[in-house]
């Protein structure tokens, strides 16, 4: 049974899709209960307590051999976990990101919801009584290891590649591209070097794929710059994202808190679709970049260089595609996740008894 604030991609990604062969097959069978259904029955009173015979009856009736919370902040977490402790089922909670400081800078409206004191205590309570948590990156493990009060483990692999798309044919255009979901600030970090880019390379066309705004300093270059609204469903949206034909995805990121325990998303994404990667050094990227798998700029002063001998280059784009692919295949396979997850639930269900009470 998995428990998510609504369908979100993180279910999707972390669960859903490794999963889905074992689902199909028989061989697992799986509910999600969520917070948007809990809110379709009771709406503002979700969180009072007449709603927990709800929980308990979406227990009873699935009657769950695991509960993996999936990001949960909602309303009667505790009612699902009491019953998994009385049943002896174990119990899961998954996070990828700090969920106790998310910043203003994700916008007012995830600020206001992820801070409500409401939602800051379902997520200390779960990271402090579960069985297992299971955190995206080694870094968010250590991050939250002071308010984890069972057993942790970190993944490896978070975003995965089952297919890959080959680079855009040989065109006079380059399109370069940010794909992005109420993470402005990181994105304002390039917005000079691209405006200086477009002014010296009338060929270039730059777009944004997700829910940030164009900024006003790339009005000036009219129908050049293209926005895309953000496509519900991961499946659909990467099918978008794929069509997009992006020559060059970058990854620009703040240095922040949030972002240093973040998972390598972007990268693999862009990695799928057959666009070269330039990404904010010191950070996340680090790694899967290394080896010529995409470039790595330092200072803010770096990306117009670095833009510009991408565009330039169509050699060295396809020489950064097909090494990141090559690792993509490597080290992001959709198997590789699929194996993480199913060791996930064996080491919950191998948790004693006694350690639940």
């Amino acid at each position: 049974m998995f428990v998510a604030n609504n369908f979100i991609p993180t279910l999707q990604l972390s669960f859903i899709k490794p999963l889905a062969p074992m689902v199909n097959s028989g061989d697992m069978a799986v509910d999600v209960v969520s917070e948007a259904q809990l809110t379709e029955v009771y709406g503002e009173r979700r969180w009072q307590k007449g709603a927990r015979k709800w929980m308990k009856k979406r227990f009873d009736a699935f009657d769950p051999t695991l509960i993996v919370f999936c990001r949960y902040s909602g309303p009667h977490g505790d009612v699902l976990r009491d019953l998994a402790r009385a049943s002896g089922v174990p119990v899961v909670y998954h996070i990828d990101d700090d969920l106790l400081n998310v910043p203003r800078e994700l916008g007012p409206a995830k600020f206001a919801m992820h801070n409500d004191p409401k939602r800051l205590a379902t997520v200390s309570r779960l990271l402090g009584d579960v069985d297992l948590v299971y955190l995206s990156t080694e870094p968010l493990r250590q991050r939250m290891a002071q308010h984890i009060g069972g057993e942790a483990l970190a993944g490896k692999v978070y975003c995965t590649t089952d297919s890959l798309v080959p680079p855009p044919d040989a065109r006079d255009e380059v399109r370069v591209g940010y794909m992005g979901f109420d993470h402005a600030h990181d994105f304002e970090i390039v917005v000079p070097a691209l405006a200086q880019l477009m002014k010296n390379y009338p060929a270039v066309r730059f777009e944004l794929f997700g829910s940030i705004p164009k900024p006003a300093a790339l009005d000036q270059f009219g129908d050049r710059v293209v926005t895309h609204a953000p496509v519900p469903g991961y499946e659909k949206f990467m099918a978008k994202f794929a069509s997009l034909d992006w020559n060059i995805g970058i990854c620009p990121l703040a240095d922040t808190p949030f972002n240093a325990v973040k998972a390598n998303t972007k990268w693999v994404e862009y990695t799928s679709v057959g666009a070269a990667v330039l990404a904010t050094g010191g950070t996340i990227y680090d790694d899967c970049c290394a080896d010529g798998c995409g470039v790595l700029v330092r200072r803010p002063e770096d990306w117009y260089p670095a833009l510009a001998e991408l565009v330039e280059s169509a050699e060295k784009r396809s020489a950064l595609v097909a090494a990141a692919q090559a690792r993509a295949r490597q080290d992001y396979s959709l198997v590789s996740l699929r194996h993480q997850v199913l060791d996930v639930f064996a080491r919950a269900k191998c948790i004693t008894p006694a350690s639940r009470s």
